[in-house]
């Protein structure tokens, strides 16, 4: 079956060429953008779960919104001066895009505020940036804010003659590095970004393949992160493709998502590739040795053997596949950060097609990984330069990047830097080059000097220090620039496993010949991540280190540690009881009987299971087997 709805094209090369000449010979700006972007009407440009039943959007009926919503988006802006910021606080959902198209079409320019930055912060970025107004959907700021569902439902169907569209638009940069910018982008930025894209879908195969005749992409990644709005959005619409909406980001829902509209393709930041990998990997270790130690065999073929190796995955790591995405998945994407190769390895070993890209906020998406060849993109690399973008490298071995895809200015500490793009703008960023292809190694800001005067990048460490036991690392240099490893591991209920762990990572430190560099190494169950996090920010982890924030494990006394954590299993478990049958949980003892002794039903028993598999992270069906039925049976089960 042939990609369905690429405007009569006989193949998509031809269609992909066609709408970029025509767009070529436009003037760039986001009015002529927007036209390009909605002229396949009938073309789906967003599904969502709608109970039993997938709700599909068309381009057609989008634009339409968009220029009849505008009208309202109009009124309730009056008074501010066009041209002027206005900022725009939401999640992804079809009314983000129909929000941001209405803001520019009113004539001013949209700030895409971060979520995942603390709202304190956000409230500082609106008023240094004279941001006039924001649209938002659940939360209020100090200027003066609209909730877009009173929009929408303002929205009379009269269609809007806009007077002038917006110039550009702006990211919010994350803020790991303890600072943040505005990063502006026109019309004719993005222009070059889907040049760069149409190129990609030319020179690597694979991203153009389809399920069924559709091409879709779950919209994971948030459209206010310059990953997501480029990647994302701006690549897959602008060629009339689906996003795939998610109902709430619970990874079951995830999965089932994916599932149940046949998504193809799927771009996310490491964190979320790791977390998958770590969880598939624990699984099929739970399955016992003779089970784990046959998939890393068939795993190291699948990646170092060519066709042989795509036979074996595709044979052998069905069952695998169909426990994460199924086999509508044609392309994974990673980006935002460095990606462990083990994680590389894994996706691409059970025959998906993972690679990484490169970019940052102030200059775009400008690499990505386009080998057909597993074994080249397990490697790490983040590719070659895009066509409209030059890559190089300074004398500190920082990457150098100029193109007329970067942000047009940005806006720091209320200073304004307008861009050259004749010029090399610093990302910081450390590489090395092999061939014509970079390799991501960190930060420069995050090298540790030490006190024989040699640098230590950790992120390179960490990348080979990382086992499936620790759960995150990060190597930081504290208050007395001593290099210290801090290690987040899950919960130890035996003296033998933390100090298990405690020497794993020693022997990992000796053999990278770093035993006698790092001086601390530091565990602790809590994580080095919150859940708005995208990446770890160094600087965040050590000042929090500092001050003692941490609740650190002493592993020289492990006996008390284990104690501890045993008799709070014990009070928890109680507790998932007691909540599950609506009972005190004094009544309630670690021989107590859920059904006999304490009266609960089955459907108490799901609610039990549930509760406690947030805690502790067991498979239910592994309890369910097990019939364990009293605080106690749960205990030595989670225990062992």
């Amino acid at each position: 079956m042939k990609l369905q709805n690429i405007n009569g094209f006989d193949t998509i090369d031809d269609y992909v060429e066609d709408k970029i000449n025509r767009y070529r010979v436009q003037e760039k700006n986001f009015e002529t953008l927007f036209s390009f972007m909605f002229s396949e009407k009938s073309n789906a440009i967003t599904e969502e779960s709608d109970g039993y039943r997938i709700k599909r959007i068309t381009y057609g009926e989008c634009e339409t919104k968009i220029k009849t919503v505008s009208t309202a988006f109009a009124s309730y802006l009056e008074g501010v001066p066009k041209g002027s910021l206005v900022g725009l606080y939401m999640d992804n959902s079809l009314r983000w895009i129909q929000s941001f198209w209405s803001i520019l079409m009113c004539g001013y320019s949209p700030v895409f505020l971060n979520a995942r930055v603390p709202k304190d912060v956000l409230e500082q970025v609106i008023s240094d940036y004279e941001i006039k107004t924001v649209v938002s959907d659940n939360v209020t700021f100090n200027v003066p804010t609209h909730n877009v569902n009173e929009i929408f439902e303002a929205d009379k169907g009269e269609e809007y003659i806009p007077n002038g569209w917006g110039k550009e638009v702006l990211f919010m940069s994350s803020g790991t590095t303890g600072m943040v910018k505005l990063c502006a982008y026109t019309g004719e930025n993005f222009f070059y970004q889907i040049c760069d894209s149409a190129n990609i879908i030319k020179k690597c195969p694979q991203i153009r393949e389809h399920y069924e005749g559709e091409l879709k992409i779950l919209a994971l990644l948030p459209f206010y992160h310059v990953f997501g709005f480029i990647a994302v959005y701006v690549w897959f619409t602008f060629f009339s493709r689906t996003l795939v909406f998610l109902k709430d980001m619970n990874p079951q829902t995830v999965l089932k998502t994916i599932k149940k509209h046949n998504v193809t393709h799927i771009f996310a930041v490491p964190l979320v590739w790791e977390t998958i990998y770590k969880k598939a990997i624990a699984s099929i270790k739970e399955k016992g040795d003779a089970t784990y130690k046959k998939f890393k065999t068939v795993l190291s073929i699948a990646n170092n053997t060519g066709a042989l190796g795509k036979l074996a995955s595709k044979l052998f790591f069905d069952e695998v596949r169909s426990n994460l995405f199924g086999d509508s998945i044609k392309f994974l994407i990673s980006g935002g950060s460095a990606i462990s190769k083990e994680t590389l390895g894994f996706f691409n070993g059970i025959g998906y097609h993972m690679a990484n890209g490169f970019g940052m906020t102030e200059i775009g998406i400008t690499s990505v990984e386009i080998s057909m060849n597993a074994f080249v993109r397990n490697k790490g690399s983040v590719g070659y330069p895009f066509e409209c973008t030059e890559y190089s490298i300074s004398e500190k071995g920082e990457l150098l990047v100029r193109g007329k895809t970067m942000a047009s200015r940005i806006l720091h500490n209320k200073e304004e830097t307008v861009t050259d793009f004749n010029s090399w703008f610093n990302t910081k960023d450390l590489v090395v080059k092999d061939g014509k292809r970079y390799y991501h190694q960190g930060r420069r800001d995050d090298l540790i000097v030490c006190k024989n005067g040699e640098n230590l990048n950790p992120e390179l460490l960490e990348k080979e220090l990382l086992f499936p036991d620790v759960k995150r690392l990060c190597l930081f240099a504290d208050k007395d620039g001593t290099p210290t490893l801090l290690a987040s591991i899950e919960y130890c209920f035996s003296v033998d496993k933390l100090c298990q762990i405690h020497e794993e990572i020693k022997k990992r430190l000796s053999a990278n010949n770093m035993q006698d560099v790092v001086k601390q190494i530091v565990l602790t169950t809590d994580e080095l991540l919150s859940p708005t996090d995208f990446k770890i920010s160094r600087k965040k982890l050590a000042d929090k280190y500092n001050k003692g924030s941490f609740s650190i494990i002493d592993v020289q006394n492990a006996d008390t540690y284990v104690k501890e954590v045993l008799s709070s299993v014990e009070k928890q478990i109680i507790e998932c009881f007691a909540q599950a049958l609506q009972k005190d949980a004094k009544d309630i003892k670690m021989g107590s009987d859920f059904f006999t002794d304490l009266g609960g039903s089955s459907i108490d028993y799901f609610v039990l299971l549930d509760a406690l598999k947030s805690k502790f992270s067991f498979e239910i069906a592994k309890a369910k087997e097990e019939k364990l039925s009293t605080p106690q049976s749960f205990y030595d089960f989670i225990k062992g």
